[in-house]
């Protein structure tokens, strides 16, 4: 019997004065490979910091099995060094001081016997292509090279059980594949949070989180799609049929109705007609009211039943349903982007040549610090470049991992009034709430949106603009969007006419976008900040 790992019992968490975020969560995750998916704001990373002791739940419990190792999402900036973050440069002090000479029982204490605490360092950055260089700050690192050393670290604990929160944001495709290689050779087993479809293919089951729970899919993302695909047309099959069972009970209340009114109607003529007392008339008249109060009670009764019917149908479909968005009708345009020597401030030294004509699409490779974001943040007029000449249209849109054109502070509605100017006020709403951002959601903050929503908002810009654009520039848009959002993003871009340059590590994105030309960017051999 293959070992458990992790236990839930009855697991909960509700933020304080607020609903649930999911509570009554049964599962087990055993000493194996596993994966857990789920929409933007469903509570992923906060089940993951609960199973990973970094918070207590409101409600059940969770029983731990195994050593644990967790890689949060997000970390907190430190100002201190690579060794302070991973959390040795205690034992580094107590060995430093020792061999100068130190006898005090603390050094020793702090050191644990763990002689080898500074070759082991050493190692890890070495493992993370990282200069041999233990006082580094950990500032100066790029958010790939943080996770590359983090996970470094993690790897080394053979036994540990890992709870991974999106631990491909951040890494270029060598790291990607860097990581999927060691997935395949932990032994301890771990948890996975991520979105990437080849890091989910290689899983033995996915768990999905949803308002609803958890549910389990056995295998990899290849089986769990085909599962989701037969659950939304099972879905699609009973919303049809509480549909078609809801108008045909409408049919026959009408029915009843009517036969009751024409009963009523005759019996009131025949009292009308009888020479009968007042007492008897007023008792028939009495049972026919209340035949229709019954009839009433129970036509009601039967429509809430059937309602319930329908709207837990429609829900499931609702779970399922693919989002669209599509760019295709978007006018074309004839502007063309030419770089003539372009070096750049930061990441690659040599001088770029590009002409990138209308409607064609290019992808820019290259390892993290090669200056990707550098050259679409010049291309875009953010960035002034060392030397060269960049000439391109008026029109161009930026959409970065950050989603950066957004006022986060300004709503919905706003940051669409200002980055599509010209239209009706009403027409904003329209545009809002075909994306689902209707009535009080318009107005909430666009830093309060999900990775989804704001990737909607995002590409509704570019949709409603009266003007088009002429450059569609696209930095890692994918970065923690949902498997859905993920969909929605590769489908609004098949559909897409302009132009456009994408940077962006997932091989199925690259693939549904209709990538025609790539542009390799190289990292410089000495290390440059900030990095792309």
């Amino acid at each position: 019997m293959t070992a458990i790992a992790i236990l839930t019992h009855q697991l909960g968490f509700a933020p304080p004065g607020r609903d649930a975020v999911f509570q009554n969560l049964d599962t087990r995750f055993s000493i194996g490979r596993h994966a857990l998916v789920g929409r933007n704001g469903s509570g992923k990373s906060l089940l993951a910091r609960i199973l990973a002791a970094e918070i207590m739940p409101t409600q059940g419990s969770v029983i731990r099995h195994a050593a644990l190792s967790y890689l949060p999402q997000r970390w907190p900036a430190i100002a201190g060094s690579v060794a302070e973050m991973l959390g040795v440069h205690h034992k580094l002090n107590a060995l430093h001081r020792i061999e100068a000479g130190s006898v005090d029982a603390d050094d020793f204490r702090t050191l644990n016997d763990d002689w080898e605490v500074r070759e082991r360092l050493r190692r890890w950055l070495a493992q993370a292509g990282l200069p041999n260089d233990i006082s580094r700050p950990w500032e100066s690192l790029s958010g790939g090279e943080r996770v590359r050393l983090r996970l470094t670290a993690m790897f080394e604990h053979a036994d540990h059980f890992l709870i991974l929160d999106e631990p491909g944001n951040h890494l270029d495709r060598r790291g990607r594949l860097w990581l999927r290689e060691h997935l395949d050779a932990h032994a301890g087993g771990y948890l996975l949070i991520s979105h990437d479809r080849e890091l989910l293919d290689a899983v033995d089951s996915i768990d999905e989180l949803t308002p609803q729970g958890l549910r389990r899919y056995g295998g990899g993302y290849a089986l769990y799609a085909a599962q989701r695909d037969t659950e939304a047309q099972a879905a699609e099959r009973q919303l049809d049929q509480a549909r078609r069972e809801q108008k045909a009970l409408d049919r026959r209340q009408q029915q009843d109705r009517e036969r009751l009114a024409q009963r009523q109607q005759k019996a009131g003529r025949e009292r009308a007609n009888a020479n009968l007392p007042t007492i008897l008339l007023d008792r028939r008249k009495q049972r026919s009211e209340d035949t229709g109060a019954r009839l009433h009670t129970a036509q009601r009764s039967q429509q809430e039943r059937q309602h319930e019917r329908t709207a837990q149908a429609r829900t499931r479909v609702e779970q399922h349903r693919a989002q669209r968005f599509d760019l295709g009708e978007l006018p074309s345009t004839h502007a063309s982007l030419q770089l003539e020597g372009v070096v750049l401030p930061h990441g690659h030294a040599q001088p770029i040549d590009l002409h990138l004509a209308p409607g064609e699409r290019l992808q820019l490779e290259g390892d993290n610090g090669s200056g990707k974001s550098s050259l679409l943040a010049a291309i875009r007029g953010r960035l002034p470049q060392r030397a060269g000449r960049i000439r391109r249209g008026e029109r161009v849109l930026l959409i970065d991992q950050h989603y950066s054109l957004l006022h986060d502070d300004h709503s919905a509605l706003d940051n669409l009034r200002a980055l599509s100017p010209g239209h009706a006020p009403t027409r904003y709403r329209e545009y809002l709430a075909g994306i689902g951002l209707r009535a009080e959601r318009a107005e909430l903050a666009a830093g309060l949106l999900s990775g989804g929503e704001r990737v909607k908002l995002a590409l509704l810009a570019l949709d409603s603009a009266l003007e088009p654009y002429d450059l569609l520039l696209l930095d890692e848009p994918d970065s923690h969007l949902d498997l859905d959002s993920r969909l929605l993003l590769e489908q609004a871009l098949a559909t897409y006419r302009g132009s456009l340059i994408l940077v962006s590590h997932d091989a199925g994105l690259i693939a549904q976008t209709g990538i025609t030309r790539q542009l390799r960017l190289h990292k410089p051999l000495a290390p440059v900040t900030p990095r792309g």
